[in-house]
């Protein structure tokens, strides 16, 4: 395969006279009464002026491709055989075979691993653009989809795409998702056009929103609810509860204790790391991690599922009285404190850990849980928390009650949506935390979407970096030109795709799904768009 840049000057000379041309013949066309041609001629002369405005624009660029292909075989009759395989396989993409019969000498001198290509003259090339040449590429594909699944968009060669991250093998090892994009790229639509086509396929969805970008959408397209968290108002979700979750390969259930409590020791390192500036010391971690099982095991709580409730037939307040099992009350924040308080060597921990109580400014976990996610897709709107510890803190806590709540208790398929999720990468404790949550996940059916504009904070830290390879699809839109170089490198992709990252926009992406990558163009349908669009509202390249 030979690909050879063409001069923008000369493309651009070249594409003048063919509208020239074009817009010359629908003329005459017209003059002379002739209509059918115009149709075709106005399409003709609005794809060369589309292709000429983008290279003007430096959004694209012409190369000259000549593709070889090599075919051996045993005998005269298999060599026929085998190349009549090759020409109907083209056929079927319209694709014209031009054989070197009398030029075998040259050929085979432009298919030695040389790179000189000593076949030239008319029909040895086609005029492609950036996107028609990456395309060819072997580790691109023009045909990218599922056989199931939702309706993404269209690749470059206009083949639809269909996606399903439940696919399971051979197509994908794992339902995780990234998307990365910078601002403007279209990566919160491409997120909102997934929520709503999963839906309808009967996923359950829950969204992290942090700018209210899901509102509109979770009311008029989803059918959802959004649960609105905030600054020193309980949240109705206490960090400390505790399901039972199904073990995959006996399929008998448990509470997984153990779990939840490297759950609460994340979460207390990340809180202690963002306040004092330092890692939990070897004797706190020790003493953090007792008073959790503690607290646990005062309620008689074990790995039986049955231990969570009590038995019914009593008075549970007023008038009401409960027939089946009841839930037991579960630890709340203010009972560890209290309970680190009468350990020793734990002062510090227990002043750091003030503000995060009942009352205080970081205190809106402290309580019992009472937020149910019956809803189709339920969003959790952060917009009203403008510190950006803050933020990450409530994400936290909501992340592990959610994979508790939600995760765990609901059967099917279900995705969790991290949008803006660099602010966990930020922090060892919580990168590792998704990471952790990621290799749980396939076994639970649910798949972690990740989405940031700042790729740059994945890639600078070790479990950023196991997150992104923990995702079996990725999906990269525009890139900002001073990460562009280095996402084209982390993620392996062709020499020059950094260069065409940075010309995507309106939901034009890299779309990696398992060992097939192509680009796509993300559409959005019509009645979607008045729902999905943010900025200043205009549709850009979206609908088609």
């Amino acid at each position: 395969m030979y690909i050879r840049p063409v001069s923008d000057r000369k493309v651009i000379s070249n594409l003048t006279d063919k509208v020239v041309t074009a817009q010359s013949q629908w003329i005459v066309e017209k003059n002379r009464g002739v209509i059918t041609r115009l149709p075709e001629l106005e399409n003709i002369i609005r794809d060369l002026e589309t292709i000429r405005e983008a290279i003007q624009c430096n959004r694209d660029r012409m190369f000259h491709v000549t593709v070889l292909i090599t075919v051996h075989g045993a005998g005269e009759d298999d060599l026929n055989t085998r190349c009549e395989a090759v020409e109907s396989i083209l056929a079927r993409r319209a694709t014209e075979v031009r054989p070197l019969t009398f030029r075998q000498l040259d050929a085979l001198k432009s298919v030695l691993p040389a790179g000189n290509l000593c076949v030239y003259g008319k029909g040895t090339f086609r005029n492609l653009t950036l996107g028609g040449a990456a395309a060819v590429l072997p580790v691109s594909s023009a045909v990218l989809s599922h056989p199931s699944g939702v309706f993404l968009g269209f690749t470059s060669a206009g083949s639809p795409v269909f996606f399903d991250p439940f696919i399971g093998s051979p197509w994908l090892p794992n339902p995780h998702v990234a998307v990365f994009g910078y601002t403007g790229s279209g990566k919160s639509v491409t997120l909102k056009v997934l929520t709503g086509r999963l839906s309808l396929t009967g996923v359950r969805t829950i969204i992290f929103d942090l700018e209210a970008e899901y509102r509109r959408a979770i009311k008029h397209l989803y059918g959802g609810e959004t649960v609105l968290v905030e600054p020193g108002v309980p949240a109705g979700m206490n960090p400390l509860e505790i399901e039972a979750e199904r073990d995959p390969d006996t399929d008998k259930e448990y509470v997984n204790i153990s779990d939840k409590v490297a759950d609460v020791r994340a979460l207390i390192s990340t809180a202690v790391r963002g306040f004092a500036n330092r890692a939990l010391e070897p004797g706190e971690v020790a003493v953090l991690e007792e008073a959790v099982r503690e607290l646990y095991a005062e309620r008689n709580i074990t790995s039986d599922p049955a231990s969570l409730y009590e038995p019914g037939g009593r008075r549970i307040g007023g008038d009401t009285y409960a027939i089946g099992n009841v839930r037991k009350r579960m630890p709340t924040l203010s009972e560890l404190h209290a309970k680190l308080e009468k350990k020793p060597g734990t002062s510090n921990l227990c002043l750091i850990l003030k503000p995060f109580l009942r009352g205080n400014s970081l205190g809106m976990f402290d309580c019992e849980t009472s937020v149910d996610l019956e809803a189709p897709v339920v969003a959790f709107d952060f917009s009203r928390i403008k510190d950006e510890f803050t933020k990450l803190y409530a994400m936290f806590v909501v992340l592990s009650w959610a994979w508790h709540k939600f995760a765990l208790r609901y059967a099917g398929n279900k995705m969790v949506i991290v949008d803006e999720a660099w602010m966990f990468a930020k922090w060892p404790d919580s990168a590792k935390f998704l990471e952790t949550l990621a290799r749980r996940g396939r076994k639970h059916h649910t798949g972690l979407v990740i989405a940031s504009q700042h790729v740059e904070e994945f890639l600078a830290r070790e479990e950023g970096r196991a997150v992104i390879s923990s995702c079996a699809t990725q999906v990269l839109l525009g890139q900002n030109p001073t990460v562009a170089d280095q996402v084209a490198e982390e993620f392996k992709l062709p020499d020059g795709m950094g260069e065409r990252l940075q010309t995507f926009t309106d939901g034009r992406c890299l779309l990696k799904m398992g060992n097939g990558m192509a680009e796509v163009q993300i559409t959005v349908l019509p009645y979607e768009m008045q729902f999905v669009r943010t900025g200043s509202g205009k549709d850009g390249g979206y609908v088609q």
